[in-house]
């Protein structure tokens, strides 16, 4: 009974969180004229993002004020509640994707009760446990990484306290498990997994299993004022345009929808429901090209086109990109783009956004942000979620090249790319695999792993005398 009311209640949340938005619209459509309307409009993204975190961090309250240190049970009371806990701040992710990577973040985690230092960096962090999490000052946690990732087996679970300590950095879709302790100025490449432990200071780890390397790639030298340690007007400015940011795609998916109903309201008065229904998916997909070119020309305005180079984390530049790919994944994407995936129709809208993509692809993923620094052959297979990456924040400094991939060359679903690779014409590179910066993958080459190693490729079966079945 208890899932069937949890799953009730996670059902309600997506709905609940655009009731205020949606009244105030109407309200004022119904008590305003068209300028009062058109300010509604421009404040339901707040509001919706205000509602989403206040719905998220009221039911996270409610459901599981505190997660219990130690081995529990999975079929239980406790177990029900840590998975709508889970979901809640999944919902999270989902509705305000933009929230994210931004200085609101900080808060935001303190707010589920998280201890967050000062000058944190964190971006679309999966998988917490916010009351059993520790960043302390200057720590960084990269897309998509699991911090403190409690573990599941033989109807048990186990949760610990994680910590980040000061200035580390946990890269892209790495996984820290509960119970880790990464010292002051340690960092996890992308896509590694840790065994739960302790990680010596200023130690860099790197795969599946994790192994230490012996060196890290030198970031350049910039003023701590540009990097960890930011001065007051920089911190304010990027407030200001991050708040933009944050905000900014909610608003422009809400006026898409009040637009695409106001036309679809003025078509059923006018010609009624039968040539409504018909016109409806022609609308629809209007909203959806209307929200992507308004996506694109604004990336053209504020990022302009992309080329290699080295910014710290706190130069304009920076907040400028990070703007145009908050708008693109957070209205693009959501609004129909990432429904394009596996389609033909995906190669053009991101052609139009800079990226270079050639004749008969198959892309099944929208991970990319440096559109213009992305090249992709003809012929190419670019699996369900890959990314290919073409920056990465280490000490925090972005550092940003290109991404490559020959003619006819495969790479299997949710693996990595980092910038300044080369894959070769027909390789053949597997799931759930990395190519290294920098790498140069030979032509005809088949590749798997976390780095990536080489592999034989395999032979053709032989074919019987006469060639018949």
């Amino acid at each position: 009974m208890g899932a069937l009311l949890g799953l009730l209640a996670l059902e309600a949340v997506p709905v609940a969180a655009t009731v205020p938005a949606a009244a105030l619209i109407w309200w004022t459509r119904a008590h305003g004229g068209t300028g009062v309307t058109a300010a509604a409009v421009l404040l339901s993204g707040p509001v919706f993002v205000a509602t989403v975190c206040l719905l998220v961090a009221v039911g996270k309250r409610a459901v599981l004020p505190r997660t219990p240190v130690g081995v529990h049970r999975a079929r239980t009371a406790l177990g029900v509640r840590k998975w709508v806990a889970d979901k809640l701040l999944e919902e999270s992710l989902v509705r305000t994707n933009a929230l994210y990577a931004t200085l609101y973040t900080v808060p935001w985690l303190r707010l589920l009760g998280a201890r967050v230092g000062r000058h944190a960096e964190v971006s679309t962090v999966a998988h917490i446990d916010p009351d059993l999490l520790t960043l302390h000052d200057g720590g960084f946690v990269a897309d998509m990484a699991g911090v403190g990732v409690a573990s599941f087996a033989a109807d048990r679970m186990a949760f610990a306290p994680t910590e980040v300590g000061a200035r580390a950095f946990v890269g892209n879709a790495a996984l820290v498990p509960a119970g880790t302790r990464l010292s002051p100025g340690s960092l996890v490449g992308v896509g590694s997994l840790l065994s739960s432990g302790r990680l010596p200071e200023d130690s860099t780890w790197l795969g599946s299993p994790a192994l230490r390397l012996p060196v890290r790639q030198a970031s350049g030298c910039f003023p701590e004022r540009l990097t960890f340690e930011p001065t007051r007007a920089a911190v304010l400015g990027r407030l200001a345009i991050e708040f933009f940011r944050a905000t900014l795609p909610a608003t422009l998916l809400a006026a898409d929808a009040y637009g695409c109903l106001l036309a679809l309201a003025f078509l059923a008065w006018h010609t009624g429901p039968s040539v409504t229904l018909l016109l409806a998916p022609c609308l629809t997909t209007g909203t959806l090209l209307a929200t992507t070119g308004c996506c694109a020309l604004a990336k053209r305005a504020v990022a302009g086109r992309y080329r290699p180079r080295v910014e710290p984390l706190w130069s304009l530049f920076v907040r400028r990109t990070e703007f145009g790919t908050g708008l693109f994944e957070a209205a693009a994407v959501p609004a129909g783009v990432d429904a394009l995936a596996g389609t033909p129709f995906l190669p053009p809208v991101l052609r139009l956004f800079g990226a270079r993509i050639g004749r008969r692809t198959w892309l099944g993923t929208t991970y990319l942000t440096e559109f213009d620094l992305v090249e992709v052959g003809d012929d190419a297979a670019i699996g369900q979620d890959v990314s290919l990456q073409t920056h990465l924040f280490e000490d925090r400094v972005m550092k940003m090249s290109t991404v490559t991939v020959g003619p006819g060359a495969s790479i299997g679903p949710r693996s990595v790319v980092l910038y300044d690779a080369v894959v070769g014409a027909g390789v053949r590179f597997g799931a759930l695999s990395l190519v290294m910066k920098g790498e140069h993958l030979p032509p005809g080459t088949w590749w798997q792993g976390l780095p990536a190693e080489g592999l034989a490729q395999p032979k053709a079966p032989a074919v019987p005398p006469g060639g018949g079945r």
